[in-house]
């Protein structure tokens, strides 16, 4: 097997930290990250495994890693827990691997990493690595999309009532009590490129095409471009909402009356309105949405 380059050396990796939400999966996440561990052992990799046991763990614990000799550090959990290992960790330019076990696994989905703990091995094992570019928002990393808007104010509703584990099931509530109680926003978006888009209800920022696990967003949405994509919404009825809704789940969703697309450098989202990043909460615009001049390398086979 070739010897590719991990983290910066010649070399395949041979040390590994699992960090890993037990609670994720239904609870699977405590079982699955010392059967990863088992898996990598016996491909040659020495994994250590640590479980969170309150939200922020995986970010201090990603931190306190930057001073340890790791080859990669490796995610155990949902898009929750890539999002807090990717802010915790001091280079975000070092290797990070995912074994999903969370409720969408966007992340996943969109590179096609495996789920089995012997098949994630092999990938770790192999040091194949994909580049992705990381975007911030206010200082913020993320890997997948920031929402200001309808979106962010069910990410907030969801984080308001949520208890115990968090599945699909659970974001039916949430979204029934937004458009019920329908928030109407007015958003302005300035582009890197200095162009201004007035009198937007919602905002979405995002870096992959598969949202949530369940729609998808147009096919010019690439997360191999190097750009962020920008959604500007215009639609502010809950039936136009709704009726967007519906093309994105049947993969027709287009730019047109409702929305339009813009790819960027940068972008400035001002106006007050919730806001979510990477399917959390993460307070309200204005907000600020750049790239790091650094990219993320993700375990993850060759794309397709």
């Amino acid at each position: 097997m070739p010897r590719r380059p991990v983290n910066g050396n010649p070399a395949l990796p041979r040390r590994l930290l699992v960090i890993a939400n037990p609670i994720s999966g239904g609870g699977r996440g405590r079982t699955t990250a010392p059967a990863l561990a088992a898996c990598l052992a016996r491909a040659g990799v020495h994994a250590e495994v640590f479980f969170t046991g309150a939200a922020g763990d995986a970010e201090r614990r990603a931190r306190a890693a930057g001073g340890e000799p790791w080859d990669g550090l490796v995610a155990c959990g949902g898009d929750g827990t890539v999002h807090e290992i990717l802010n915790g960790m001091p280079d975000p330019g070092r290797p990070l691997g995912v074994l999903p076990v969370g409720t969408a696994n966007v992340l996943a989905l969109e590179l096609g990493l495996p789920r089995r703990g012997e098949q994630v091995a092999a990938l770790l094992a192999s040091g194949s690595v994909r580049e992705l570019a990381i975007g911030t928002a206010n200082g913020r990393r993320f890997l997948l999309f920031c929402g200001a808007g309808v979106d962010g104010a069910v990410v907030h509703r969801l984080a308001a009532v949520r208890t115990g584990t968090l599945g699909k099931h659970k974001w039916l509530w949430p979204i029934l009590h937004t458009v019920r109680h329908w928030p109407r926003f007015t958003l302005r978006a300035t582009f890197a490129d200095g162009s201004v888009l007035d009198g937007l209800s919602s905002v979405l920022v995002t870096r992959v095409r598969n949202y949530g696990g369940v729609v998808h967003l147009p096919a010019e949405v690439d997360v191999d471009d190097g750009r962020l994509f920008v959604l500007c919404f215009r639609a502010r009825s809950r039936t136009a909402w709704i009726g967007l809704g519906l093309a994105a789940a049947c993969r027709r969703l287009r730019p047109g009356r409702g929305f339009e697309l813009r790819a960027t450098q940068g972008v400035r989202i001002d106006g007050e309105a919730p806001m979510q990043l990477d399917g959390d909460a993460a307070g309200t615009a204005p907000v600020d949405v750049r790239l790091l001049p650094v990219r993320a390398r993700v375990f993850a086979p060759g794309r397709r």
